[in-house]
Order: structure tokens, then C-alpha cells, then sequence
């Protein structure tokens, strides 16, 4: 189960500019960054990827993977992961299939006219971890809360989206 934290909002005109920090400072991504993907077409799949304001070419990535398991029981393992697997060039000029970790990192998924937002501070925690699905006219989302799972697959064939909750039921985020 996921929660907002109790984070000090933003500061406000009321304050003197002598307690109130610069814009600057507060609007900087801190953490472990951003992740955004935007996925422009799903017939065929194709997406942009950005690691903070690094461009990911979608031909460079093999597949972002997303599982967060938290055991409904009590036993067993809690999973929180987020694996990018791209090619790189090593040192030999030779294209190889890396994977690198993501978390901690918000991730941002724009696909199918559906927003999916998770937060994650540290991996295989569900504290600090959050995930919000859409984007309500003022700016806000939806927070999901009593999640047992959720599952999030981008490849060049699948885009593949799912939470099962703790009652059993799954649902697709991204129907097609």
C-alpha cells in the first residue's frame, strides 16, 4: 500500500523574499531523476525515451520493464524494480545489451491517452513509493492505493500495462 508523504508545499507569495527559496532550487530534479516515456503509436510501437534530459534512442532500447510486488500475506519477497535494457557500444565498438536499474526515480508514461506516474525512493521498498495514474484538469492525479502488483512492459512488440489489486482483480491500464 502506497501513500503521500507529508512533504512542505511550495513556498507562497505571502512570504518575504528573505525566507522564501529561489525557484530555481526547488524546481531542480533531484534523487535519482526522471524518466519519461511518451509512446507515440502502438501499431507499431513507438515511443521516446528520455533519462532526465538525456534522449534514449527507441532503436538503442530492448525494453523497460517494470515489477512491483508487494506479498499480500506477509511472506515472501517485496519487489520493486525498474530495468531499462538498451544497447551501448563497449569499448570494442561493439553494440551490447545492457541493464541498468532505475530506481529511485520517478518514471512518467505517457501512452494511449493514459498518464502513469510511480515514484520510487528505494528499490524493493513500498516506502516512499507512489504511482498515479491520469491527469485531472487542475493538474492533480489519481493515486492508486491497495495495490497487490503492478506491471509495466515496453518493448518494439509489446506495451503492456496491469495492476492486480489486493482483492485478487486485474485490470489493464493501457486497454487496446
Amino acid at each position: 500500500m502506497f501513500g503521500k508523504s507529508n512533504k512542505p508545499a511550495a513556498p507562497t507569495p505571502q512570504q518575504d523574499s528573505a525566507s522564501r527559496p529561489k525557484l530555481a532550487d526547488i524546481a531542480e530534479i533531484i534523487g535519482g531523476g526522471l524518466v519519461q516515456v511518451i509512446v507515440t503509436d502502438n501499431n507499431p510501437i513507438s515511443f521516446s525515451m528520455f533519462l532526465n534530459t538525456l534522449a534514449i534512442s527507441e532503436y538503442d532500447v530492448e525494453s523497460l520493464n517494470i515489477d512491483i510486488v508487494a506479498p499480500g500475506d506477509g511472506t515472501g519477497s517485496t519487489i520493486v524494480r525498474a530495468t531499462l535494457a538498451s544497447y551501448v557500444t563497449n569499448v570494442a565498438s561493439q553494440r551490447v545489451l545492457e541493464h541498468r536499474e532505475l530506481f529511485p526515480c520517478t518514471i512518467e508514461v505517457i501512452a494511449l491517452d493514459r498518464r502513469i506516474s510511480i515514484s520510487c525512493m528505494r528499490k524493493d521498498s513500498t516506502d516512499g513509493l507512489w504511482i498515479n495514474v491520469g491527469l485531472k484538469a487542475d493538474g492533480d492525479s489519481h493515486e492508486l492505493r491497495g495495490l497487490q502488483e503492478f506491471r509495466f512492459l515496453l518493448s518494439h512488440d509489446i506495451l503492456d500495462a496491469r495492476v492486480t489489486w489486493v482483492d485478487g482483480e486485474t485490470e489493464d491500464l493501457l486497454p487496446q
